[in-house]
Formats: structure tokens, sequence, C-alpha cells
């Protein structure tokens, strides 16, 4: 059941096939740390079309954006035993599971069932190719003598005022789950390694469409932006705070019974119950 603007009234764990795109831009106001695992490393791509370009894997802002929902759901008291946390005591109850996923058999809670992550990314790509990347080199100075000894480390950064294109894909949204992903989204304001010093970054949502397909892509968006995407303001979304409250009392209802929910009740099968 949608309603005029094409969003679902309810959740269900089935998928409906309706897919709403968010278009984000992140430019650093920093330079940034983006790289895998080394840190004389920066994260770039060749591409035939684009040429070579910076790029922020999906994982890490899909990361940033989970913790961000979990902070706020925390001070909301949702989950109200505030127990829930990366990486291995996922609740699997709460809007910030509900949303990103998690897998039940390496939760602490040893739940029997699995969540399948409603948001769906990918790379996101610089607008433009790479030219520069700058090096930072760390030093230890002796405090008695004033001097500096050998190098500890050169790490490897992305340059300020990069600008980044990505594609933020929400399945099956209703207007209280689009509210939430939203208001972390302009919440991101670092991204990367070492962030107590590096990776400030402005997010803005450029536009969105909704539609039974993916439509969009980071790919294509880099070469040239779509003129008929939607503005997000036009939502008109509720407060996210009674968006977290709705969507914490309609996960209990989709879970099932027996694991905190009020579902269907789960299917218990032993020799002895199919001897009965």
């Amino acid at each position: 059941m949608t309603n005029a603007m094409g969003f679902f009234n309810d959740i269900k764990v089935l998928p409906r096939g309706r897919y709403l795109q968010l278009v984000v831009k992140i430019t650093l106001l920093d330079d940034a740390i983006i790289r895998s695992n080394e840190p004389e490393e920066v994260l770039t791509f060749t591409y035939k079309k684009l040429g070579t370009r910076f790029i922020i894997p999906w994982r890490k802002v899909k990361g940033k954006l989970r913790r961000m929902v979990m902070e706020k759901q925390r001070e909301l008291n949702i989950p109200q035993d505030s127990k829930c946390y990366l990486k291995d005591n996922l609740c699997m109850k709460c809007p910030a599971c509900l949303l990103f996923g998690g897998t039940g058999e390496t939760s602490k809670t040893k739940s029997s069932y699995n969540l399948l992550s409603r948001v769906l990314g990918e790379t996101f790509i610089s607008q433009t190719e790479v030219k520069d990347i700058s090096a930072y080199t760390a030093n230890a100075v002796d405090e008695e003598t004033l001097t500096t000894g050998q190098a500890l480390m050169t790490i490897v950064k992305v340059p300020t005022e990069t600008e980044f294109i990505g594609v933020v894909t929400l399945r099956d949204p209703t207007k209280e789950l689009t509210a939430i992903l939203v208001d972390n989204l302009n919440r991101l304001t670092r991204l990367g390694a070492s962030t107590r010093e590096w990776g400030k970054v402005k997010t803005e949502i450029i536009g969105y469409v909704l539609s039974d397909r993916e439509m969009l892509s980071s790919y294509d968006i880099v070469q040239e932006m779509p003129a008929d995407l939607n503005n997000i303001k036009d939502l008109q979304l509720p407060p996210v705070e009674d968006s977290f409250r709705k969507v914490a009392d309609a996960i209990i209802k989709i879970l099932p019974e027996g694991e905190g929910g009020q579902g269907k009740k789960k299917q218990k099968v032993t020799a002895e119950a199919e001897k009965e």
C-alpha cells in the first residue's frame, strides 16, 4: 500500500520492488585519508572513459552512516536497553539493524533470522581526474634536544576540495525510513581514517528519483548530472525523532514471535515434533 507520492505506508519482510535513489555529493573541506590497508596508499581506480579517479568505497560510507543512526537511536533510547553496537552485538530489532541489516548467527543475541540491508550503495567517484596526491610526514620531536629523529610514517591523502558523487538507494522506502536516512546523510561531516584530525566533509543531497528499478549510477552521473531529479525538500518528511519511534514500533510487527516480535511464530521442526 503506497501514498500519493509512491512511498509505502508500512514495512514488510519481502521486497516489493520500489527504489528511492538519492544523488549525494561529498566535498572534502580538509584533506582526507581514504585508503584500504597500507598507510602509504590512497584509493584510486582507472576507468576507460573517466580516466584515473579518487574513489570512496561504499562500505566506508555505509559504516559511518550506520554508526550515526545508532548514535541517534541511543539518544532516543531505542532500543531501550541501548545494547546494540557494532560489530558483535547487533540487537536485530532496531531501526539501524532494519536499515543496514545484520546476521543473526554472528550476533550475541543469537537471533535465528537475518536482516537484509535496505540501504544499497555503490562506489563514490571523484568528479575530476587524479592530479595531486598530497603526502604528510609525521616526525617525533625529542623534548631535550628539540630535534626530530627518524620519520615515523608518511600518510598519503586525498586533497581538500575534491568532490565525490555517489548514489544511495533505499529499497521499499517509507517516509519514516527516508527521514532517518536523509537526516543521517546530512549529519555526515567526517569521513575516512584518523577523523580526529582529517576528513572534514560537506554532504549534500542533490536530488532523488523514486522508481520500480534502479535508474541512476555514480558512473553515469559523474559524466552527466540528470536534469529530472526531484528536490528532496518537496518530500516534506516527518520529524526524525518521530520516525525513529514509528519504525521501532513497526519492527515488532515483522519480527518472528518468540524473538521479541509479533510476527509469525517460528516453526520448530524436530524429530519429536515430527512424531507428534
